[in-house]
């Protein structure tokens, strides 16, 4: 008897050539009771509900120690990870000589591990301490966690709901655990500032006692990496969430998260300029949201990402909604991870709900 694989070019959905009997996607925990009394074990796929996306924009921060100006040139002294090109707002500065050296959303000339320059007709020596930011794009949310495999029959099941996208700055939203017999898969988790692309949901589930059940299936791969550049996911079974993307003039896109069979969210684009959302990752079986551009104030926000049993939303348009705003993210397909919002007040996109397919 041959057992299905995953693999990034196929996903069987047949498992041991049974036939697919149950599709479960009520939210919450519901009875099962119409299973035939003779059959005692079933084969169960499990999808955990997808992280939503971030309101916050991520941003990189490094403590300016120094900072002259020669007229044409103001170097900044500080232990950094910044990169030429991206917009930075320096603080708390004082003046020792000259003139203030304190600046808002101005391009990067050069950057080094220990000090950035801008091109400023400014001169001056500063004293004291300061802060530099640089502006970032809100990252996308993981994809809930897969698990599959033979279980005895239950007269329960407990499907988890995607977390829920919000305009609220620092909000982050898991999602559900789901939940059959003794197969379990995790929610994704919620994108944060901590993690600008979400780590997907693994094959644990959140708050659930668990003694000595064994896991099937695969974990979900790491989230996006840098928080100012455009950074993307790890591909996997289900995977992060792409993580924000800087930008100050003319167009760059946001992360994106790779190809899964469940995928997270793409980030959302930065902060100044023409700017356009991450895609939601690809998934095997369906597609991830495209992400289109915003312009003036409003920029792309991170589109959804696939589902196991739908496809991911496009930024600006959630389920069920025909137009919308092109700074939201995206809502992610069944498990696929919400997109993360752009930086004008955009909402974020809610996780894709999971779901439990049964198989006898």
């Amino acid at each position: 008897m041959s057992v299905s694989i995953y693999s990034n070019s196929s996903f069987t959905d047949t498992p041991y050539g049974l036939k697919l009997q149950r599709t479960i996607t009520a939210i919450g925990t519901t009875s099962i009771t119409d299973i035939p009394a003779g059959i005692q074990r079933v084969y169960a796929i499990v999808i955990g509900g997808g992280g939503a996306g971030s309101t916050t924009a991520v941003q990189a921060s490094a403590t300016v120690t120094a900072a002259v100006g020669n007229g044409t040139t103001v170097t900044y002294t500080a232990n950094n990870s910044f990169i030429a090109g991206q917009a930075i707002t320096v603080s708390g500065l004082g003046i020792s000589s000259g003139v203030s050296l304190n600046i808002s959303n101005t391009t990067i000339a050069t950057a080094s591990s220990t000090q950035f320059t801008i091109t400023l007709a400014r001169t001056g020596v500063s004293s004291g301490t300061g802060t530099a930011n640089a502006g970032g794009g809100a990252g996308g949310g993981g994809a809930g966690g897969y698990s599959a495999g033979w279980t005895y029959v239950s007269t329960s099941v407990t499907v988890g709901a995607g977390g829920t996208g919000t305009s609220t700055a620092g909000a982050v939203a898991n999602g559900g655990s789901s939940i059959y017999g003794m197969v379990m898969a995790g929610g994704g988790n919620g994108t944060s500032t901590a993690t600008p692309g979400a780590a997907a949901g693994s094959t644990t589930p959140t708050n659930q006692y668990v003694s000595t059940v064994s896991y099937t299936g695969a974990p979900g791969a790491g989230g996006g990496g840098v928080a100012y550049a455009t950074a993307n996911s790890a591909a996997g079974v289900s995977t992060g969430g792409g993580g924000g993307s800087y930008i100050t003039t003319g167009t760059v896109t946001a992360g994106s998260s790779f190809q899964g069979l469940i995928t997270g969210g793409g980030g959302s684009a930065g902060t100044t300029g023409t700017a356009t959302g991450g895609s939601g990752g690809t998934g095997d079986k369906f597609a991830g949201g495209t992400a289109t551009g915003g312009t003036g104030a409003t920029f792309g926000g991170g589109a959804g990402g696939a589902g196991y049993t739908s496809a991911g939303f496009a930024n600006g348009y959630p389920a069920g909604i025909s137009t919308g705003n092109l700074n939201d993210g995206g809502q992610g397909g069944s498990g696929g991870g919400g997109g993360g919002a752009g930086n004008s007040g955009g909402t974020a996109g809610s996780g894709g709900n999971g779901v439990v397919l049964l198989y006898y």
